[in-house]
């Protein structure tokens, strides 16, 4: 499995309401995706108390990286890069998923990444959160969470819709 995102972070004075909207209009587009187990549509605004900046950064998991793919070459991702710009990708091999119902019922995500020191013990990483990842090109550790609110010292997002491709991730599920 693989987790991507990208984030558009954009001007103080956006009106995220344009963001929000585009989520409620196409955001079942996905829905049915081949290879997707899950996408979250994220959403952070500059006047709640969580960020200090409006973004738009959309949080995916891949069964694999032909249906990753096929999406970033899809009609839907151009339109994406024509209205947003061009992002930057970040990807991560998951070593955890959630459950798609615990996916769903969140109003928030909160998400950290942080380091893996040189010669750590790989197989006694500290996972806390539902869905954890790894990028090893740049050793480091995603943590995601969801839940109702916020968490402080997290990079925290409003879910806006969930799509996803299959019913049930936990026949799909890595677990650590």
């Amino acid at each position: 499995m693989i987790v991507m995102q990208y984030r558009f972070t954009l001007p103080a004075d956006y009106d995220m309401a344009i963001v929000e909207n585009r989520i409620a209009e196409n955001g079942a587009k996905l829905d049915g995706f081949a290879g997707l187990l899950f996408k979250a549509y994220l959403v952070a605004r500059r006047e709640d108390d969580y960020t200090e900046e409006n973004r738009y950064a959309p949080l995916y998991v891949w069964e694999h990286a032909g249906a990753m793919a096929q999406f970033l070459q899809s009609p839907g991702f151009r339109k994406l890069t024509q209205d947003f710009g061009w992002p930057q990708i970040d990807t991560w091999l998951a070593l955890r998923l959630p459950a798609i119902d615990d996916v769903r019922d969140a109003a928030w995500l909160s998400m950290t990444r942080q380091p893996i020191a040189a010669h750590s013990d790989l197989s006694a990483l500290a996972m806390h959160a539902p869905l954890c990842a790894w990028d090893v090109s740049r050793w480091q550790l995603l943590q995601v969470d969801f839940g109702n609110a916020p968490q402080a010292g997290k990079e925290n997002y409003r879910i806006g819709y969930v799509a996803s491709g299959v019913t049930d991730l936990n026949a799909a599920t890595p677990h650590a």
